[in-house]
C-alpha cells in the first residue's frame, strides 16, 4: 500500500544574525548585540500553515560557561509558532536539531547551536512536551492548531565578534 504525503516545506529562516561582542566575567560572559529572527515563508498545500507569532529574543540571555541556554519549555523569550490544519489530523514535523555557525566576516569564530521544539494542542507553553529529537507526529486540536515553542543552546566559546547567520529549516507534513 503506498501512502502520498501532502508535504509543506516551512523554512523558518532562523537568521541567527548575531553579533558577540564578549566580555569574560569569572565563569560568565556578557553578550551584547544578540538577536535571532524567527522568518516563516511556506508553501501551503492542503490547508496546512505555519504561522511565526513571536520570534526568538536573546536579549536579556547571559552565558554561563560559554553556553547560552533558552528552554522551549519554560522561557518567555522562546519563539512560538502555530501550525493550522485540518481538525484531528496527524502531521509530521521534522527539523535540523544541531549546526555549527561560522562567522561571516572569516575570523574563525564558531557558534555550535543545538535546537529544541517543545509543542501542545494549545496555546500552553508549560504544559507543552518536548518533541523527539529532529522529528515527531502531531495531532492538530479539534479547532486545528499546534503551537510549537522553538528554543536553543548555544555554545559561544569558540565565538569572535561579528555576524553568525543560520537558517532553522521545519517540515511540516500531513497525511
Amino acid at each position: 500500500m503506498m501512502r502520498l504525503f501532502n508535504k509543506i516545506i516551512m523554512m523558518v529562516a532562523t537568521t541567527l544574525a548575531t553579533t558577540y561582542m564578549a566580555a569574560a566575567q569569572g565563569d560568565e560572559t556578557s553578550v551584547v548585540g544578540r538577536k535571532v529572527v524567527v522568518q516563516a515563508s511556506a508553501s501551503v498545500m492542503n490547508n496546512v500553515s505555519l504561522t511565526t507569532i513571536r520570534d526568538i529574543s536573546l536579549s536579556t540571555q547571559t552565558a554561563v560557561q560559554g553556553i547560552i541556554t533558552l528552554s522551549p519549555i519554560n522561557s518567555p523569550f522562546a519563539g512560538l509558532m502555530r501550525i493550522d490544519g485540518t481538525p484531528n489530523s496527524v502531521v509530521r514535523i521534522t527539523y535540523l536539531t544541531t549546526e555549527t555557525l561560522l562567522e561571516e566576516g572569516g575570523s574563525g569564530g564558531t557558534v555550535r547551536a543545538r535546537y529544541q521544539i517543545s509543542g501542545f494542542e494549545n496555546d500552553n507553553q508549560m504544559a507543552s512536551a518536548l518533541l523527539d529529537v529532529g522529528e515527531a507526529a502531531v495531532r492538530l486540536s479539534k479547532e486545528g492548531r499546534y503551537y510549537l515553542w522553538l528554543g536553543a543552546t548555544l555554545d559561544v566559546r569558540n565565538s569572535k565578534p561579528g555576524q553568525y547567520v543560520s537558517e532553522f529549516v521545519l517540515e511540516v507534513e500531513a497525511n
